[in-house]
């Protein structure tokens, strides 16, 4: 019975981190998107770039929470 509240109580953590790198992705995409219009190639691609490996580290993340 231990293990199985353990196990649950730890997918409920990878599941907020989760929610918390997503809302951050979007937030970079949309400061790259600003940066796109506004012709600062600097910033956007950094940030696509910190986006994209967020996107990556929640993909792992999520890899954690499939059976």
């Amino acid at each position: 019975m231990r293990s199985s509240a353990r196990a649950h109580r730890a997918s409920s953590a990878v599941v907020v981190y989760v929610i918390i790198l997503v809302a951050f992705q979007v937030f970079l995409l949309t400061v790259a998107v600003e940066a796109f219009a506004t012709d600062d190639e600097a910033l956007a691609w950094a940030t696509a770039a910190v986006s994209i490996t967020l996107a990556g580290g929640s993909a792992v993340l999520l890899r954690y929470l499939r059976p």
